[in-house]
């Protein structure tokens, strides 16, 4: 953002990332169909379903460990694929190996939400915009790069440089300070109420739930269903 004067009272869009702009669940289920057809020697009788399962299962627990500090980036690496093949009672050696071919494939599956450039060009007309985003740094760069996000985001915070993980208030007061403190309307987007919705409205921003497989959420909250319809909210 360059200038001063009005451009500071300009409000602020920040969305979410995985599962907001880019389809990070979609990635994820391709790249690790990839990879249980690529280690099929490995898997045995094992179908893609119940390691898809497992590795959900352990990643989320991991994920979590690792936002209340229990763990660090390292050991969440080393046992995202060797807790979920020891519960399956494979081979948890081969965890190294298998994390790395799925990294390559998760890349190479990278795909953008339907309308995320519209509505980031749209955004960036009539605000600030930036993306506020757990994940570790090099990865969500690397989204951000693949599809020229920088074009319309002109802040982008993420968890790893903060020290905070969403729903903490940490990561979202980062978000305001480095878009410069003021006062202002302050809109976070994203898809996940416990850690979007919940984290974005204790910090003092007007939170819009992406729902885009219409799941609901468990108390009254503006959301929408596709990103197009972000238009008139903001």
């Amino acid at each position: 953002m360059t200038g001063q004067g009005p451009n500071l009272a300009r409000p602020l869009f920040f969305f979410d990332l995985d599962d907001t702009l880019v389809d990070h669940h979609a990635a994820e289920e391709d790249a690790h169909r990839e990879t249980h057809a690529f280690h099929a020697s490995l898997f045995g009788s094992v179908a893609f379903e119940d390691w898809l399962a497992a590795y959900r299962r352990n990643n989320l627990r991991l994920w979590h460990e690792y936002g209340e500090g229990e763990i660090g980036r390292k050991t969440l690496s080393e046992r995202r694929f060797a807790l979920p093949l020891a519960d399956l009672g494979l081979d948890a050696a081969g965890g190294a190996a298998m994390g790395a071919f799925y990294r390559d494939a998760y890349v190479r599956n990278w795909r953008l939400i339907e309308g995320a450039e519209d509505v980031l060009e749209y955004a960036s007309r009539a605000g600030v915009v930036g993306i506020l985003s757990n994940g570790f740094r090099e990865m969500q760069q690397a989204k951000v790069a693949r599809f020229g996000l920088d074009r319309w985001v002109r802040h982008i915070v993420l968890s790893e440089d903060v020290g905070a993980m969403k729903p903490s208030r940490v990561i979202f007061d980062a978000a305001a300070k480095a878009a410069g403190g003021q006062e202002r309307r302050r809109v976070y987007v994203g898809d996940s109420f416990a850690t979007d919705v919940v984290g974005s409205k204790a910090a003092g921003w007007f939170p819009i739930l992406f729902d885009r497989h219409g799941r609901g959420a468990p108390e009254p909250v503006v959301f929408v269903t596709r990103l197009v319809d972000l238009k008139p909210l903001l």
